[in-house]
């Protein structure tokens, strides 16, 4: 008996969304990030704190892309030391699902 085997169009409702997804999502410490920033609004810092193993240089760069693509605000505050805090927006924050069941996959076959 032959298993079904599922389409592009069974999994994407137009061509070029898989591919429009892992544009963004495809770049390494970007979901990570995404994830630390689901429990809301965090500093540089802390971002970098969180994430072991990232380069400062990395995290700012990840974070500009994150910005210019409409997945995270920044907000600089007039303070001495500046302060800038990065937050999900609406964007964002819809790729909270896709995370959710990439964690379930990985629950479920990591060893």
């Amino acid at each position: 008996m032959q298993a079904k085997v599922l389409t592009d169009t069974e999994i994407e409702n137009r061509p070029g969304c898989v591919a429009a997804a892992l544009a963004i999502l495809g770049n390494k410490w970007t979901a990570l990030i995404v994830k630390e920033l689901s429990e809301g609004c965090a500093r540089f810092s802390t971002l970098e704190q969180a994430l072991k193993g990232i380069s400062p240089r990395t995290l700012s760069q990840r974070l500009d892309d994150m910005e210019h693509c409409g997945l995270i605000t920044k907000k600089s505050f007039a303070e001495v030391p500046p302060r800038v805090e990065y937050t999900l927006t609406t964007k964002g924050r819809d790729l909270l699902p896709t995370l959710k069941s990439m964690a379930a996959w990985g629950d479920k076959y990591h060893k």
